[in-house]
């Protein structure tokens, strides 16, 4: 299990500076409290990093995000040659810190609408410590310190994007080590059958029987990913059905009601709205257009 810091989006963690070092052996960090994040990556060796009452060992392959406003120190000089890549960042304080497995990653967030004059709430979630993928993320490092190295104004908004590939890298990988988990594939496999019968009305003891698993349970795997239980999930298939179809076709909203598997018409013009925000004609509309 790997605590993950819960970053509010947008907006999107602000690009400072990047650098790579490798301090020799007897090298130890000094003292600071700094107001930006610290995102150290080791390359090679070992660095002993303590921010607040908490001791970390960094080995070859690991990240620590160091938070702003929290003291930090080396305790503990390195016993041999240790290569670390820093990245600097300016965010506001974490939302919330919590277990990567507490992390609804399936949750959707709403479509926006051409009414709306903000974004809807969303977040990235960021390993606080553990380890990161050296194959996909020290390219991105690389090519940040060549771009710091002659940056210019051109290239200014390029360093800004390859953060964020970073920082959606060091995301990946808390969603890496959660997918092998029991709950999440069960919860994965709620899904797909969910979604291949999106048409059917949902029978919770006709799942539990094909798929072999108590319903309840099922149920808890589905909420602890999605955030939804079966029911609901079930609805929301439906509805992104029926976005796509009134989208991609001329059928009548009645048909399209059908398609998703609501008799009554009246029934699914009630769901739609609930669901979407607005009515199925109103969404038609605005999918050619600003209404």
């Amino acid at each position: 299990m790997t605590d993950c810091l819960q970053l509010r989006i947008p907006p999107l963690p602000q690009f400072l500076t990047i650098g790579y070092s490798t301090w020799p052996a007897q090298t130890q960090h000094f003292g600071r409290t700094f107001d930006v994040y610290d995102l150290l990556l080791v390359r090679s060796g070992t660095l002993y990093m303590t921010e607040g009452e908490q001791a970390y060992e960094i080995g070859p392959g690991e990240v620590l995000l160091l938070e702003p406003g929290v003291p930090h120190i080396g305790h503990k000089a390195c016993t041999e040659p240790t290569g670390i890549y820093w990245v600097h960042f300016k965010h506001e304080s974490p939302a919330a810190r919590l277990p990567d497995h507490q992390v609804a990653w399936s949750v959707r967030v709403r479509e926006g609408r051409d009414s709306d004059l903000a974004p809807q709430e969303q977040y990235m979630y960021l390993p606080k410590f553990g380890t990161y993928d050296r194959v996909a993320v020290e390219p991105i490092l690389e090519e940040m310190l060549r771009l710091r190295r002659s940056l210019t104004m051109e290239a200014a908004l390029d360093q800004q994007l390859l953060l964020g590939r970073l920082l959606s890298q060091l995301q990946a990988s808390l969603r890496t080590e959660r997918l092998g988990s029991r709950s999440s594939i069960i919860a994965a496999q709620v899904m797909r059958y969910l979604e291949a019968r999106l048409r059917e009305p949902y029978h919770a003891a006709r799942m539990e029987d094909e798929l072999h698993f108590n319903e309840d349970y099922a149920a808890r795997c589905l909420r602890k990913h999605t955030g939804l239980s079966p029911l609901q999930y079930h609805h929301v298939v439906r509805m992104e059905e029926a976005k796509r179809l009134l989208r991609t076709s001329e059928l009548s909203l009645q048909d399209v009601g059908e398609r998703v598997g609501y008799e009554d018409y009246n029934y699914f013009i009630r769901m739609f709205r609930k669901t979407v925000g607005s009515t199925p004609s109103a969404y038609r509309r605005s999918a050619y257009g600003y209404v």
